[in-house]
């Protein structure tokens, strides 16, 4: 039955145009990633990575975080 069920999608899918074939592989896309999730799907695309922003952190310190010091050293005409 299941099967029966999925060919009469894709004989629905085959009638759809380009954009809503885009649109119904978009939304199952969103299906995968709720069932995944296991939360609601959203409807844009980077609303999760947006979500993530600002949770990371580093304690990786490069050149820009004493960027005074270097620069102090780097003019002292002494050294």
């Amino acid at each position: 039955m299941a099967t029966a069920k999925l060919a009469d999608v894709l004989e629905a899918a085959r009638s759809l145009s380009r954009d809503e074939r885009r649109r119904l592989v978009f939304e199952l896309d969103a299906l995968v990633g709720q069932e995944e999730r296991g939360g609601p799907s959203s409807a844009e695309p980077l609303a999760a990575l947006r979500a993530l922003s600002g949770t990371a952190h580093s304690s990786f310190t490069d050149l820009s975080t004493n960027k005074y010091a270097h620069a102090a050293a780097a003019a002292d005409p002494e050294d």
